[in-house]
This record gives C-alpha cells, structure tokens and sequence, in this order.
C-alpha cells in the first residue's frame, strides 16, 4: 500500500479544514488533506448559508493573507439592532468607537472558493478527494490514517470532520450533547427598501430570528434570514409556496427592511450543539465543529473554529521556530489549554441566552424590557458586549 509522508494530515476540508490547511501551508509545513466529498466546484456547491466573519477573524485572515478575496465578497455589518418581542425594547450596537464593522458577512461558497484558489498554489499542499479513513495507528512517533488505496504518515492528524468526526467516533473521545429539538431555516431574499449594513435579531417565544445584510445581487436589495423555531413549525413553514411565506416573514421582520420581494433559497438544518470533554487524543487535534457546536443565537460558531485555527498557527509556528516536532504531548496539552475554555464559556453563553428569552411571563417580560434598558443606557457594558462579539476581547 502507498504510503504518503506529512508534517501534517488534515481529514476534512470544509470551511475549517481548508483555512488550516493554508495556514499552516504558507510556514512552509507538507500538508495533506483527505476530503470525503468531490473536489471543490462553486457551481456544484448546495450550501446556500452566509457566515458572519467577525473583526477577530477578519484579522486573521489579514494576517494569512486572503482577506482581500475574501472581502470582495463580504457584507459589513455596521451595526446591529437586538429587538425584544418588538421595536419598542431593543439595543443598539455599532463600533464608531473603534472606527471598524462589527462583522461581515459572505456566502459560504464564496469563503471555500477563495480558501482553494490559494490551496491549488501551495506546492506543499496534496489534497485528496472521495476518500474515507478507515484506521488509525501508530508507528513510534508518527500517526497514520489509512484510506482504501493509501496511507498517510504524519507528525500530527487534525480532524476537521464536522460534527459526525469519524475520528471522534474512532477513538471514542467522549462528548457532551444537546438536542434543542428545533430547526433552523435560512431563506435568502430579495427586498424593499436599503439594509444600510444593519444586522437585526428578533427574539420570540420559539426562538431568534436573524436578519443578516448581504451584498447587492442583480441590483437589488439582498439579506438572509435565520429563524429557530419548532419542528413542526419550520416543516409546516416549508410546506406553503413562497407568497404565503412571504406574508409570515413580513409580519415577523416589522418593516425593519421593507418588504420580502422574492425567496432566493430555502434550507433547514436540525438545531444541536455539543462540546468535547478535551480537545486532543494522542496526535490528534480536534478543531472547529469536531471539537464544538452551539446555537446560532450569537452566530459566533465557525468564528470560535477559526480561532482554533489562529491558535493552531501561531502554535506550530512556534514550534517550527524552534525546531521542535509538531504533535507531541506538550503541543497538543498547550491547545487545549488555550482553546477548551473559550468554546466551554460560548456554549453556556448560547445556551443560557436562548433559554432567557423564551421565557414568556409578565414578571419575565417586565424583567427582560428592564435588563435591555439598562444594557441600552449602558455604554461601557455595551463595548463590552460588541468586543465580545467581534472576537477582540
């Protein structure tokens, strides 16, 4: 059987995947990627989703150079709206202050298209497609992954497998889980009047729907929407034609962007969330959604994953400045240190937001409208908040 030599084998190459690929790529490591899907086509791609990149990230992705094909496809957000029920009890956020956008926000396919572009230019970079590992073992110091055909010998293996990680599964690295029993569904769409770069969050009974502006498409108007609610609801909600779902949606978003003019797509994804209870087995790390998941609430999911990976970079690039073989205990105990707390603060944050504003009583309520109020009045708390947001705390 063919083997293949590596500093570094990544098995996934979605969002995640393929950002720490180039990012470990350009300090000059052997990088191979093993991907379950076929090789990357924008035009194939049935993933409609936006992320909402934050400040963080986007300085990151400065720093690895990409953010300028990136930002050609990015939305700012310059401020956000978080309204209570209705318009009457909301906060204001935006970041004069700091003369900077509070995210951004770009189509999925955009971001992947972007990250392989750069890939297929890193001599470094081997990426193989329509595989699937089917072992790992040991070999002294080296890990290997094999596949059908091959293997891949390597200083370290980092699963970015998504939420389902085969090698989660492989080594039966426990986790905790939450099934919120809901859905999302994100509607894409055409509308009335101008965003003006504001993002809006309406919390309900059932669940937040968002509102995120994205870029002008075929001169008109253009933003997404994220709503949580319960299963039989979104199922029933994907039941109707478009006009009768256009009704509800503008019911809902309070003429905050005009009208819904038309429905550009429509997909549901379950709502779930889970944290490992470490980060790393021998050799292996795990980054992004093999390692996390959390409600979309504060839409901040794949920007914790990219700070796994910035901490990931700045940590080989340590280590490769200072001669020392990537993957070792030390190495892999340092990421979990620097990276466990952070998702572990993220998941309670999401969980115990969500679970305030669906409470729905007079003494809640009333509670609620007061605690918005005083955050309202409160600038330095505020700050805090939009720092915590844009991943620059």
């Amino acid at each position: 059987m063919k083997e293949i030599q590596s500093n570094i084998n990544i098995v996934g190459g979605g969002l995640i995947g393929a950002a720490t690929a180039y990012s470990l790529s350009i300090l000059g490591n052997k990088v191979v990627v093993l991907e379950h899907n076929d090789k990357f086509d924008q035009k194939k791609i049935l993933d409609k989703r936006t992320t909402a990149i934050s400040e963080g990230t986007k300085k990151f992705l400065e720093e690895i150079n990409i953010w300028n094909e990136i930002g050609n496809y990015a939305e700012p957000i310059k401020e956000i709206q978080i309204i209570d029920r209705n318009q009457s009890n909301k906060i204001y956020f935006n970041n004069q202050r700091r003369n900077s956008n509070l995210g951004y926000i770009v189509k999925n396919k955009f971001i992947l298209d972007c990250l392989y572009k750069k890939l297929q230019k890193q001599k470094n970079v081997e990426i193989y497609n329509n595989v699937s590992v089917k072992d790992i073992f040991y070999k002294g110091s080296r890990v290997v992954t094999k596949q059908k055909n091959f293997c891949v010998n390597t200083n370290i293996l980092l699963a970015s497998d998504g939420k389902n990680s085969t090698i989660r599964k492989i080594f039966k690295t426990p986790v905790y889980r939450k099934d919120y029993k809901k859905k999302a569904i994100v509607i894409n769409f055409y509308h009335s009047k101008n965003h003006h770069n504001t993002a809006y969050e309406f919390f309900f009974k059932n669940g937040p729907l968002a509102i995120l502006p994205m870029q002008k498409q075929n001169n008109e108007f253009q933003s997404s929407i994220v709503w949580t609610n319960t299963n039989k609801f979104i199922n029933s909600l994907l039941s109707l034609d478009d006009d009768k779902i256009i009704s509800i949606l503008n019911q809902k978003i309070q003429g905050s962007i005009g009208e819904i003019k038309k429905i550009l797509s429509k997909q549901t994804f379950p709502l779930k969330a889970h944290l490992n209870s470490r980060f790393f087995e021998n050799r292996i790390i795990y980054l992004g959604d093999s390692a996390h998941s959390f409600h979309p609430i504060a839409g901040q999911g794949w920007n914790l994953g990219m700070q796994d990976v910035e901490s990931l970079y700045n940590l080989v690039k340590k280590y490769n400045s200072l001669g020392l073989e990537l993957g070792d205990e030390i190495f892999c105990k340092q990421f979990q240190k620097d990276n466990f707390f952070k998702a572990y603060r993220l998941y309670q944050i999401t969980d115990k937001v969500d679970s305030i504003f669906k409470l729905d009583n007079t003494i809640i309520n009333h509670a609620r409208f007061s605690a918005i109020n005083f955050i309202e009045r409160a600038k330095k708390l505020k700050n805090r908040i939009s720092d915590f947001a844009m991943g620059v705390n």
